[in-house]
């Protein structure tokens, strides 16, 4: 009922004036180089995946993806250490929209680590930092101190999805932004189950006839094929792939002249409009404070909880059979494994090529079962050519998983998939041709919730019922410590929800 009714809200959502589609809460707005920024997203039903840069008046300093269920979404994006000070802006934008730099939050960056700043991005003055002024403000929301925590009641009479932050104020203060009320939201669009994957064939060989494989190591779902346009090019929707990872790219078999090139989906131009970042000797004392903080907390674990994610495999979903090596009679070579082991598969040699058969569930032809060819895959990578599957070292194989069900791949059918699962999972020792190129892909960012020493409680998804109350900890903060709560949201009325209350402690 609550997804039903968060739909609804984002749907239907009509709150102020007109600007992008997508809304981003940050967990503050004043960072080190070298922190995390915690990012909640809000936007229609849809799309499934945002992106996100970090833009200063000399180009991006960093970027990530969120991805996205029902119109909401959360990551952390990592600002590098040799980020420049200065102000910058988180440009966000959706599949299918320009990004803008001129909106967005404003994102102040100090550099503890060097003396780098962005050109004519930075004044020095002499005025001391304006010391935070207790404030409260808000509707539909309210908020309550008692002893170590906060509680936040909801007073908007609809259940509400909501982004939580209490952060510490101090001296290094940023740019102010308005509350989610001041954007609209557009109606929503077709449904996306996943990130679209575009590039092309390059080389002297392309274009190329035939289907281009992406496909990452270690995961026995995410595996595409596509064919390419009469150009070379093509794109291809596939789930939500989180985390760094490698991404495997074959081009078509027999183009040895041509390799995959895969397109960046980040093009935002250089960030305009932003107010110079002021200097001044009067934070010297929080920065040193602040940069002591981030040392330590590289140096230990961090107080961060990751949360639910989607996942709609499209890919190798039924059960397998699965056969453990190491419970057999270990063979020298993996012709020997198929011939002994598996009873459900064969490896055969057809007009000089070896082909793996695989049989077919359920299937009978003349009361005799019907064999099929198979699709084999190392690690989750489909791997064409089968000599290399029958060169393969069968010591490396940890278990060999037999789906004897068809499966339609990229357009292509297969009578049966048959997966052989290494133990470090990552392929060791296959040699592809040299025209297939694995590259290093930037997921989407696993959603999480944490507690820290200047960020005291952050949480981007927080679902909240009519009349619901909810304890946020606050023992974080030091007695007479200067603190900020942020809440804000959308309730199932399509209205937001907003309280902003800055206390000591």
């Amino acid at each position: 009922m609550k997804r039903i009714l968060l739909l609804t809200v984002l749907s239907l959502a009509y709150l102020g004036s007109a600007a992008q589609g997508l809304y981003v809460a940050t967990d503050k707005s004043c960072y080190l180089a070298g922190e995390e920024i915690g990012c909640s997203a809000f936007c229609a039903p849809g799309p499934a995946v945002a992106y996100l840069e970090l833009v200063s008046s000399e180009g991006s300093a960093a970027a990530v993806k969120l991805a996205l269920q029902d119109g909401r979404g959360a990551g952390t994006l990592r600002i590098p250490f040799d980020t420049p000070t200065g102000n910058y802006r988180l440009a966000a934008w959706l599949p299918g929209m320009e990004p803008d730099s001129g909106s967005g939050p404003v994102i102040s960056v100090f550099n503890t680590f060097s003396t780098a700043r962005v050109r004519n991005g930075v004044v020095i003055t002499d005025k001391p930092a304006a010391a935070p002024v207790p404030v409260q403000t808000g509707y539909g929301i309210s908020a309550d101190t008692v002893r170590d925590s906060v509680i936040i009641s909801n007073l908007s009479g609809q259940d509400v999805s909501l982004c939580i932050s209490l952060f510490r104020e101090d001296s290094l203060q940023g740019e102010t932004r308005g509350p989610i009320s001041s954007f609209s939201f557009s109606g929503p669009g077709e449904r996306s189950f996943g990130e679209t994957l575009s590039g092309c064939l390059s080389g002297p060989g392309a274009p190329a006839s035939g289907s281009v494989i992406l496909a990452v190591p270690g995961s026995k779902t995410d595996c595409y094929q596509v064919m390419p346009d009469d150009e070379g090019r093509f794109s291809v929707q596939t789930e939500n792939i989180f985390g760094d990872v490698d991404l495997v790219c074959i081009p078509p078999i027999g183009s040895k002249d041509c390799h995959v090139e895969v397109d960046s989906p980040f093009r935002c131009p250089a960030a305009t409009g932003l107010p110079q970042l002021e200097l001044s000797r009067s934070m010297e004392g929080d920065l040193l404070r602040r940069s002591a903080a981030l040392r330590t907390k590289l140096a230990t674990d961090t107080l961060a909880m990751t949360l639910p994610m989607r996942r709609d495999h499209f890919f190798l979903e039924k059960e397998c059979t699965s056969y453990i090596l190491d419970d057999y009679t270990r063979f020298p070579t993996m012709e020997e494994v198929f011939v002994e082991i598996i009873p459900f598969a064969k490896m055969r040699h057809r007009n000089g090529k070896t082909k793996i058969y695989v049989l077919i569930n359920g299937a009978v032809m003349d009361s005799a079962p019907r064999w099929g060819e198979a699709m084999v895959m190392v690690d989750g990578v489909p791997v064409p050519d089968g000599s290399l599957i029958e060169s393969y070292d069968p010591s490396l194989v940890k278990t060999l998983d037999v789906y004897p069900y068809k499966y339609n791949l990229g357009g292509t059918e297969f009578d049966g998939v048959i997966n052989l699962v290494t133990f470090k999972g990552n392929m060791p020792g296959l040699l592809f041709d040299d025209n297939v190129r694995i590259y290093g892909f930037h997921g989407c960012s696993y959603p999480v919730a944490f507690e820290g020493s200047e960020t005291l409680f952050w949480h981007p998804l927080v679902s909240l019922p009519a009349g619901g109350r909810i304890a946020i900890p606050c023992s974080g903060a030091s007695e007479g410590s200067c603190c900020t709560l942020r809440v804000e949201g959308l309730n199932a009325g399509g209205r937001a929800v907003y309280f902003r209350k800055t206390f000591v402690r």
